[in-house]
């Protein structure tokens, strides 16, 4: 009957309920049992009951215990994939005060259904079922206040997008002064909610009277209709409601209904971590990098570094003194150690230091030679003083609510000039190494009146020197590649102060008191100073000096006292005799010298003047065949940018040095575009390098 139906539509737009939407489809009329007692009929649509909850989220079907609806929680998820907080800016646009730029945030985040602990508790067996047609509805909830500095709740309405069966992702667009309320509140105050309003499909049960001439009205009627609704969609906990006809003139009606249910929830700093951290972006000028604080809302943004010197640990140089300045990362939680000084690297290959004697090509020289030293070094940061940093992050203001990470520079900031000023008589040339650590090279050549073979005895002796390194400079490392004031770090080329990285190995031994093995991987001499136990988030303790321990190639100590924290870090130096003579400069100098009256004969290679960047090549395969002796196996050998002279030596006649040495050299340049491979035709007795230029390889 279409004008019951009509009457209850009038009687909700009259008088609207806050869980009901709407009317959905035709009512249906009760049943009644023996008892008096109204039911839905057995062949009715399987759909929650609005009226039967015995505990809020809990809906109950009527004539069917074993099948309970549930109206699900929601909660946020703790790591958050989708997560994303983007700002973008307009030049020219500016806010509504005219005072700062206008801002459009896209905030997106996850959002799971979950079982209530009112459901959980409720329902102690039976099949649970989310009630059916769920659609989300969820606002944002910003406080904020106005011009008038009164404290207001803005909302705004999100759009959602199905995840996976229990998982949906809500986006809000924001702008303008809510952009900026909604960053601080995620990142500051926690102030930001979410009000749920999702909508169901379920059976409102209704009482419908229909009075007549005389009859006690105590409610308006509609088209001679009286209506009297119960529950409320499990917005809250009530006895379940039994529609009993007994002592009632009247009959009960089951209204096909969307319905509504209200939940709220806490946003917090959920997303103030770090690893949500760098998804706050902002996009200005057609540049999007990682929102830095709210003054990059507040001003229209541009490159921003998001280092800043960190002074709450107090003295550097006084608590760490291989160090010399820290700074934050404020969205990645990177601290940046930025050691006091660089040195000449020592791993378990050695001391990474050779020098090459190379034939000039220029035809003005004295000698008709010179010298190449390639150097890589490393940050000389005491492990210790590390350990004893990493402990003392986790105490600073900067670490409440996340995971500060120390670190050291990642290399070479070539936006600032090295140098090496401690020898002028030398080409200096900078580039990256691999992690942390630098490479300089250094170009020895004739200086009328002097030959390159006395100043590179020059440049042997200071490099050994036992006093104050006469070979020093400054290097300037890399922090970010926007931050504007430089950072540098001493370098300083000597054998007698070095950085250190995989050449010694310790290990804790079992018993008591506690002991540890070192044992030393590399080929040189170490000089251990101190050594200390370090435990994740402690300080290192104890600290056990070592008075300078020398502790030989190839050899393993104990060291006592220390074995019980996680690992023993061991401060370190190279064991190099004073005075060193030159002879023993070969334990740590790989010379690499070439005669062409040698039998053991060199093939070199020389890519120096090869602009590697520009050309876009990343490395340079070198196969070389002797026309003369086809069968003389000769080593293959690859040309880098860090490495740009390379040779090998041949076993060859004697005869053979002198008469030529006709070859044909297969290059394959590898860039970034491909590979492709350059046949060249060299005598290297009428040259005995091969000079590798440009056009050579196009």
């Amino acid at each position: 009957m279409e004008q019951i139906e009509q009457a209850f539509d009038e009687f909700l737009a009259a008088e609207p309920k806050p869980w009901l939407v709407g009317r959905t489809g035709d009512h249906i009329a009760s049943v009644v049992n023996e008892s008096r007692t109204a039911e839905l009929p057995a062949d009715a649509p399987l759909l929650p009951r609005l009226e039967s909850s015995s505990s809020p989220d809990v809906l109950a079907f009527g004539p069917f215990p074993e099948a309970t609806w549930f109206l699900p929680a929601y909660i946020l998820l703790a790591k958050d994939p989708r997560f994303t907080f983007a700002v973008v800016q307009n030049a020219g646009d500016v806010d509504e005060d005219g005072g700062g730029p206008f801002n459009e945030a896209t905030f997106t985040l996850t959002l799971k259904e979950v079982l209530s602990d009112s459901v959980l508790s409720s329902v102690a067996s039976g099949q649970l079922h989310p009630v059916p047609d769920l659609q989300p509805v969820v606002k944002l909830a910003v406080p904020i206040k106005d011009s008038e500095g009164r404290l207001t709740v803005r909302t705004v309405t999100g759009r959602t997008a199905q995840v996976s069966g229990t998982s949906f992702t809500v986006t809000f667009e924001l702008s303008g002064a809510l952009a900026k309320a909604a960053y601080v509140h995620l990142t500051r105050s926690g102030e930001l909610g979410l009000e749920f309003e999702p909508t169901y499909s379920g059976y409102q049960t209704a009482l419908v009277t229909e009075p007549d001439t005389g009859f006690p009205v105590h409610g308006p009627i509609f088209r001679g209709f009286q209506f009297e609704v119960f529950g409320d969609g499990g917005n809250t906990g009530e006895a379940p409601f039994e529609p009993s006809l007994i002592g009632r003139i009247a009959r009960y009606v089951f209204f096909p209904c969307t319905a509504r249910f209200h939940r709220s929830l806490k946003i917090g700093l959920n997303f103030h971590t770090d690893d949500h951290r760098s998804r706050f972006t902002i996009t200005a000028e057609g540049m999007t990098r990682p929102i830095i604080d709210v003054n990059d809302l507040n001003s229209f943004a541009g490159q921003r570094s998001e280092y800043r010197e960190l002074t709450s640990l107090g003295d550097i140089v006084t608590k760490y003194p291989s160090l010399q300045r820290v700074f934050l990362g404020q969205v990645s939680g990177t601290v940046i150690a930025v050691p006091d000084s660089y040195g000449i690297l020592v791993t378990e290959q050695g001391a990474l230091a050779a020098l090459d004697s190379i034939v000039d090509e220029s035809p003005t020289t004295l000698s008709g030679c010179r010298f190449h030293f390639t150097f890589t070094v490393g940050p000389m940061a005491d492990p210790i003083d590390l350990a004893r940093l990493r402990a003392d992050v986790t105490g600073i203001p900067e670490a409440v609510g996340r995971t500060l990470r120390v670190a050291l520079p990642s290399g070479l900031d070539v936006r600032t000039p090295s140098g090496l000023q401690g020898f002028p008589g030398g080409q200096v040339a900078f580039a990256d190494g691999d992690g942390n650590t630098i490479q300089v090279s250094v170009d020895i050549s004739d200086d009328r009146p002097t030959p390159a073979a006395t100043l590179v005895n020059l440049f042997l002796q200071q490099l050994r020197s036992p006093g104050p390194p006469p070979l020093f400079g400054a290097l300037a490392v890399r922090l970010d590649d926007v931050l504007p004031q430089p950072v540098r770090s001493q370098l300083l080329l000597n054998l007698r102060q070095t950085a250190h990285s995989g050449d010694l190995v310790t290990t804790a031994q079992p018993g008591s008191p506690p002991s540890a093995q070192a044992v030393n991987r590399g080929p040189l001499d170490l000089k251990l100073l101190q050594c200390a136990d370090v435990t994740e988030g402690h300080v290192p303790a104890p600290i056990m000096p070592l008075g300078g321990m020398v502790l030989k190639a190839a050899q393993a100590t104990t060291l006592q006292g220390v074995g019980a924290g996680t690992v023993v870090e061991v401060s370190r130096t190279l064991e190099v005799a004073v005075p060193l003579p030159k002879a023993e400069m070969l334990k740590f100098l790989a010379f690499h010298t070439h005669t062409v009256q040698e039998v053991q004969h060199p093939l070199t290679l020389n890519a120096a003047g090869l602009n590697f960047a520009a050309e876009g090549i990343s490395t340079i395969d070198v196969e070389i065949t002797l026309i003369a002796n086809p069968g003389d196996p000769v080593p293959a050998l690859t040309l880098s940018p860090s490495h740009t002279i390379d040779f090998v030596h041949v076993s060859l006649p004697v005869d053979s040095a002198v008469t030529g040495l006709d070859s044909t050299i297969v290059l394959t340049v590898n860039t970034t575009s491909g590979a492709r491979t350059v046949s060249v035709a060299h005598d290297f007795v009428d040259k005995p390098i091969l000079v590798v230029t440009s056009s050579m390889i196009h």
